[in-house]
């Protein structure tokens, strides 16, 4: 499925993935976390089997818990692939070392991936009885993108179309993924400036000027 999104707030995975930015995506993971069983398969050891009612209701905990991870801001998220792109952070040192200045680049296409995998481990009674391995798969493929960087930070991005694909597992069983095109332009406009340097020392200040001697 291909959609086009250009954010007014910051756009989150929840949002990308369920076209809704409300926690009423829990409810949406339900199905797909009954009809893949992973809560039979946690429960199945367990020696005491808990009623129908009871599997659901650990399905919608579990349920919102996964949703609990969808908040990630995609913007931060591919922010973190450009803090490792050798040109910007070039243009970075060098609007760092002359401050004040600016520099505009226009950056080939290129590919940003991100994999989180959260898990949570599930007790009953107090004694824990399983883990929940979430899979969150992010892949971004940008194309282009015109960036300004201004005192070792990217403020501006004029153009630029990216490609996201992106899936939610739970237990290896899929629960949701969809690609789409994000607008980065319309993203970014509301966010602050990124630090391109941020686990970089500055450099040492140069050293002071010789004295001078009296004639």
């Amino acid at each position: 499925m291909t959609t086009t999104a250009a954010a007014t707030e910051p756009f989150t995975v929840r949002a990308f993935l369920f076209g809704r930015e409300d926690h009423g995506s829990a409810e949406a993971l339900v199905g797909p976390l009954h009809g893949g069983g992973a809560a039979r398969d946690l429960l199945s050891g367990t020696t005491r089997p808990l009623t129908a009612a009871a599997d659901q209701a650990v399905e919608r905990e579990m349920a919102a818990v996964i949703d609990s991870f969808l908040g990630l801001d995609l913007f931060d998220v591919a922010a973190g692939g450009w803090r490792k792109h050798a040109d910007l952070t070039a243009a970075a040192r060098r609007t760092r070392a002359a401050p004040g200045s600016e520099e505009v680049l226009a950056l080939a296409t290129h590919e940003i991936t991100s994999r989180h995998r959260p898990y949570v481990d599930v007790l009953m009674d107090g004694v824990k009885i399983g883990t929940l391995e979430v899979g969150l798969d992010l892949a971004f493929r940008i194309s282009g993108l015109v960036a300004v960087v201004r005192n070792a930070e990217l403020v501006a991005v004029r153009s630029g179309a990216c490609v996201l694909d992106g899936s939610l597992t739970v237990q290896q069983i899929l629960l949701a993924e969809r690609q789409g095109q994000l607008d980065l332009p319309g993203i970014w406009r509301l966010h602050t400036p990124l630090p391109l340097l941020r686990n970089e020392p500055p450099p040492p200040p140069p050293p002071p000027p010789p004295p001078t001697r009296a004639a």
